[in-house]
């Protein structure tokens, strides 16, 4: 009986070391989720000037975030067959990408936002002086800064509000991210969701539009009574409300509504039925001819058209294996 109980306070005192190291090993973890205060995403690249496609600066890309394929995994003690954690992610479905699937799944989320593709002119609800202030956002495709985190970009040089703007979504996470470069050269960073979900409809032109409302909240403010909401409500094809508002109590508040129009034609009406003028690069509203080795290609945008040139083999290889899969669908 004596050596009955030595032998299981022996046993007791082995699981409770090994309890314990897993618990110091899980206070080092540090968790983040999407629109958490917390977050440690580093700043993507921030557009350049002219909307064209953006060169590379002083942020930092989304892979070295937290939550990104390459974050640390949590160590697990195994007892007996018990599968690793990398391996129960593979299991389930959750393996890490290829760069082509990564960004073909960020892809797919960002369809609905192909609409805002082109110039727009915006006019502030609020007066700024004795005069509302107009804004003039123009956003194209940026394929060339973080290959693997193609994102829309925007500039606007007479915003009171959002001068820079790289907009992009980050799959391992599941939300969308927006790096902004406000009026008065700061940096910030929002995430969010959809907070109207995108629907389709035919409208007065007889065109299908589309609507939703992307809902994005600041994380980590450098001051916490600063903390911006942003809001994009597409009303449809040619329209759009930018909601600027901030933090007041537990609560935000609207401090402006800029309400945007289109200039021109609209460069993606819908992710489909394009037929020969479909964007290489994105799948959208082709609007510009290119040539490669005697064969025309389309893209949507000057960012698309810049990243293009830069690699048209690899674009033209992407693309046609799209098109193989979507005709075995």
């Amino acid at each position: 009986m004596q050596m009955m109980a030595l032998l299981q306070r022996a046993l007791n005192e082995t699981v409770l070391t090994l309890l314990g190291s897993v618990i110091l090993t899980l206070g080092t973890v540090t968790m983040s989720g999407c629109g958490s205060t917390t977050s440690t995403e580093k700043p993507t690249p921030s557009p350049t000037q002219g909307g064209t496609a953006a060169s590379s600066s002083s942020y930092k890309t989304p892979e070295s975030s937290a939550g990104s394929p390459e974050a640390m995994e949590i160590p697990t003690i195994s007892l007996g067959s018990a599968q690793s954690t990398s391996e129960m992610s593979a299991a389930a479905g959750q393996g890490t990408l290829t760069e082509e699937q990564h960004r073909q799944k960020l892809m797919d989320a960002m369809m609905p936002l192909q609409v805002l593709l082109g110039t727009w002119r915006g006019t502030t609800q609020r007066e700024f002086g004795q005069f509302k202030a107009t804004d003039e956002p123009q956003w194209v495709w940026d394929f060339q800064t973080v290959r693997k985190y193609p994102a829309l970009v925007m500039t606007s040089k007479d915003s009171p509000y959002v001068r820079e703007a790289r907009l992009t979504y980050l799959p391992e996470r599941e939300c969308f991210q927006m790096k902004v470069l406000d009026a008065e050269g700061n940096h910030r960073t929002l995430e969010g969701s959809w907070k109207e979900p995108v629907q389709e409809f035919q409208g007065d032109d007889q065109q299908m539009h589309v609507r939703y409302k992307l809902e994005l909240t600041e994380v980590a403010p450098a001051q916490p009574r600063d903390q911006w909401q942003i809001a994009f409500n597409q009303q449809e094809n040619n329209r759009y409300l930018q909601e600027m508002a901030r933090k007041r109590g537990a609560n935000f508040l609207r401090i402006d509504t800029v309400a945007t129009q289109r200039q021109g034609t609209s460069f993606a009406k819908s992710d489909a039925g394009y037929g020969e003028k479909e964007c290489v690069i994105s799948g959208g509203l082709g609007t510009i001819q290119l040539t490669h080795k005697g064969k025309s290609y389309w893209v949507c945008c000057t960012g698309c058209k810049a990243a293009f040139e830069e690699d048209p083999e690899s674009w033209i290889a992407e693309y046609n294996k799209k098109k193989q899969v979507g005709k075995g669908s």
